[in-house]
């Protein structure tokens, strides 16, 4: 090894940190069975004497207006601090009846509005966010809207408004306010694999899969029975509300012959009869319905499932006498973590973690997985500009086993 090299190359650790999480600033799921739950408030807006909005037997918010007369009620959170916030967005699952009783149905036969809205004057004034345009009895939803705009006001209130006349019915649950534009709904283990999966809040194929990138791993590839199964059975009827499953299968290269994202052999499929068929065209994309068979569709309105298969290391861009983050991300519950850097080139080097793709100068102590990672701030050396930085890691399972990260190389600048 060049031991100048090693000289230079003395990382300092300013500080280190839990990756960063996602922020939640409202969450209500109503299980308790009482609405309005606790800290939340029911307005009638005209004075009627109709019931409002009541807990329904599968732990949501319901609210219909059969008999009239003219219901105006909404249903208030609690105030939310987002002093502090940068980006902001609300999540909630839905359910429409009798939707042409609808305002703004195609084939309307009512007056009814059900909107979703902000009020940062304690209910003074009203900001329409979102407006239910289900076109079909009993379809579900999972819409994701940004807030924001109301970022940094410190009194941010979500009203859930229901208006009409002999109207609509309106299920409402799993509201939360976060600063994610794609939720994790749910991270489980397999103890199949030992593999942590993520089930993601509502989105397209495109916006999941950049998730799953950013949280270490891939959308899921289903290699056996057992392990679609698993996932099925685990996330497919998460929260009581039946959930379309997006997994990584596609064949948005070429028509008709799919690949897992992941990169990893196609060696098992589950279709359902018919399919797949890329029914109307464009029909890139697969997900697990509610049969745990696969049918193909167009990626939009399902949740994704992230399988996190094997940690990976990153590093912001290295500029010579400034501050750097490396970030470790898709590591196993409870694992532990060295990482190993060097200038004096790449791999293979054979070292006691095994054959590594890194020729390691510096091996720091063991860190612990923080919420599946970790990440540090550590300071280049002036003197390395126009070097190069290799580093990997070696994962510390709880069962006694290790494997590496992928490598990165960056530039130092």
């Amino acid at each position: 090894m060049n031991s100048m090299r090693i000289a230079t190359l003395t990382l300092i650790v300013l500080g280190s940190a839990p990756l960063a999480a996602q922020t939640t600033y409202l969450s209500e799921d109503f299980n308790a069975g009482v609405v309005p739950p606790t800290g939340w408030t029911q307005v009638n807006n005209n004075g009627d004497t109709t019931v409002g909005w009541i807990p329904d037997v599968a732990g949501r918010a319901w609210h219909e207006d059969e008999f009239g007369p003219i219901s105006d009620m909404t249903l208030v959170s609690p105030v939310i601090d987002l002093s502090s916030a940068t980006n902001v967005f609300l999540h909630f699952d839905g359910e429409t009846n009798y939707a042409t009783y609808l305002a703004n149905h195609p084939s309307s036969v009512g007056d009814g509005i059900s909107n979703m809205e902000v009020t940062t004057n304690g209910g003074s004034t009203w900001t329409v966010v979102w407006t239910d345009t289900a076109q079909n009895s009993g379809d579900t939803y999972a819409p994701t809207i940004d807030l924001s705009a109301f970022a940094g006001n410190p009194s941010v209130q979500i009203g859930m408004h229901f208006f009409g006349t002999y109207a609509q019915e309106w299920w409402v649950d799993n509201v939360v306010v976060d600063d994610q534009a794609v939720s994790v709904l749910a991270t489980v283990t397999n103890p199949n694999n030992g593999h942590p999966y993520f089930l993601l809040g509502q989105a397209d194929f495109g916006t999941a899969r950049a998730k799953a990138i950013e949280l270490g791993g891939s959308l899921v590839s289903l290699d056996s029975n057992p392990e679609n199964s698993w996932v099925q059975s685990t996330f497919g009827n998460f929260g009581g509300v039946q959930r379309n499953l997006l997994i990584g299968l596609n064949d948005v290269s070429l028509e008709g012959t799919f690949v897992w994202d992941s990169g990893e052999a196609v060696v098992f499929t589950k279709w359902a009869a018919g399919e797949p068929n890329n029914g109307g065209g464009g029909e890139d994309f697969v997900q697990i319905v509610s049969n745990g068979q696969w049918n193909d569709f167009d990626g939009s309105g399902a949740y994704g499932v992230v399988e996190i298969s094997q940690p990976s290391i990153r590093a912001t861009p290295m500029v010579a006498g400034e501050l750097a983050t490396i970030t470790v991300s898709g590591m196993r519950v409870s694992a532990e973590i060295i990482l190993v850097f060097s200038t004096n080139g790449n791999g293979p080097y054979n070292g006691r973690y095994g054959v590594m793709e890194v020729d390691p100068d510096i091996i720091t102590p063991r860190f612990p997985a923080i919420n599946g990672g970790f990440n540090f701030s550590t300071y280049i050396p002036s003197g390395l500009s126009g070097a190069t930085l290799w580093g990997q890691g070696v994962q510390f399972n709880p069962d006694g086993s290790t494997g590496l990260t992928s490598p990165f190389e960056a530039p130092i600048q």
